[in-house]
């Protein structure tokens, strides 16, 4: 929009006021962008506006923050299967957009089915576009966070790629919104851009790591159990994870699988010929795709003045490719580091904390959970079967609803596997 379009609008009879304000914001903001901001007034700039960088952001106390996100929309493309445990839930804040309960699981091998479940609802399933615009918009109403849409943020580099510091040998920060390009240096950067992480890999904290690819595809006209997902674990389907039927509520459902590979065509194969899953979904219509990655393993999460929160990060649970849970605990802790780092001047290595803190919670199980899927995931069909077996067999159903938990697999797959109750692989 230029100048004479906006006399041409004033001039409309519908014109007022208001509109006027409106549309002069408008002009403002996508001709001039960036420049119309004080980038350099900021204290810490978060690069990602998922929830990770909003958490990050709203526990940041007393100092200016900028959040940038690539994508016009909050919450948009989605990437996620939106199943988060009640632990999650609390740690996201118990957000807008939860669309059903889930009560438990349906869990499949080639030729074994378990249900393990009850009464108690043990997780929610999201709708991740509402969810993440509220995270948003609870952190933009804290006065020091401003966010900004349609910005791309990179590490300055020298000519010869390498990172560029200030004096201070901090790291910039180079911000592209609407071909406008603003070279700065925050106090701190946070890393919150998700599985690839191009920030971190471009400061070389986040090296060469396991790298799944997703696919996923919701459908309505669904008649299925909406209190339990269905999981399969069948190596005809999908080689290096699982796949997914999420009940939505009513009648839709999100089918989706992560595989090294080809996951899409695999997913395709899936619905159309798994003996279940084809039953299931027989008068399902398709009404989104959506794509994703999943990062397998962590990474040292603070060089300097940049810390990484999330999936840049790698706070993903190896087994199920959660990490909202988390990620969502781990910002606050980011957070707070930050709030204390800054408001008493602090020596950098300060931040290190941060590091530590979040692994002292869950790198015990993550670590257990990178052991057991090089274990699961090396099983043949017959494996998974004898597994299945083993527990219908020994009536651990019960024993499962009663310890399981979501978010830390091992308190119950260390018992079940070759500890107290004896299965050995």
């Amino acid at each position: 929009m230029r100048l004479y379009q906006l006399y041409l609008i004033i001039n409309l009879p519908f014109f007022n006021f208001f509109n006027f304000l409106n549309l002069l914001y408008v002009f403002i903001w996508n001709n001039y962008g960036v420049n119309t901001m004080d980038i350099d007034n900021y204290d810490v700039i978060i690069v990602g506006g998922g929830p990770a960088g909003c958490i990050t952001g709203e526990n940041i106390k007393n100092h200016k923050v900028l959040i940038i996100e690539e994508h016009q929309c909050i919450g948009a493309p989605l990437q996620c299967a939106g199943l988060i445990s009640m632990n999650g839930v609390k740690e996201l804040g118990a957000p807008k957009g939860c669309v059903n309960d889930i009560k438990g699981a349906y869990i499949y091998s080639q030729n074994n089915t378990i249900k393990v479940g009850n009464d108690e609802v043990r997780a929610k399933v999201y709708e991740r576009k509402v969810m993440d615009k509220d995270i948003a918009i609870r952190a933009s109403k804290n006065k020091n966070i401003d966010i900004l849409l349609k910005a791309h943020g990179k590490i300055i580099e020298n000519k010869d790629k390498s990172s560029f510091f200030n004096k201070n040998s901090n790291y910039g920060l180079s911000i592209n919104h609407n071909g406008n390009k603003h070279n700065t240096f925050p106090k701190i950067i946070v890393s919150a851009d998700g599985a690839k992480s191009f920030i971190g890999k471009s400061a070389n904290i986040v090296k060469k790591r396991e790298m799944l690819a997703g696919a996923q595809i919701e459908m309505a006209n669904v008649d299925i159990d909406t209190d339990f997902v269905h999981v399969f674990l069948d190596r005809r389907y999908c080689n290096d994870f699982f796949i997914w039927i999420i009940p939505m509520g009513k009648d839709r459902v999100r089918v989706g699988l992560c595989d090294s590979s080809n996951s899409y065509n695999k997913l395709l194969n899936f619905i159309n010929n798994h003996p279940v899953a084809s039953n299931l979904l027989k008068n399902a219509v398709p009404i989104e795709f959506s794509t994703g990655a999943l990062p397998i393993g962590y990474s040292k999460s603070v060089k300097n003045n940049l810390m990484l929160v999330g999936d840049s990060a790698g706070q993903i649970k190896p087994i199920s490719g959660g990490g909202l849970y988390y990620g969502a605990k781990s910002a606050k802790i980011c957070g707070e580091i930050i709030t204390n780092y800054l408001s008493e001047e602090l020596p950098i290595n300060y931040l290190k904390n941060y590091d530590k803190r979040w692994k002292l919670q869950f790198k015990k199980e993550i670590d257990f959970g990178l052991k057991f899927r090089k274990i699961l995931y090396n099983m043949n069909n017959k494996t998974v079967d004898k597994i299945l077996e083993f527990i219908i067999q020994n009536n651990l159903v019960e024993y499962i609803n009663n310890n399981g938990d979501m978010d830390r697999p091992s308190t119950i797959i260390g018992e079940i596997i070759g500890s107290k109750i004896g299965f050995k692989i």
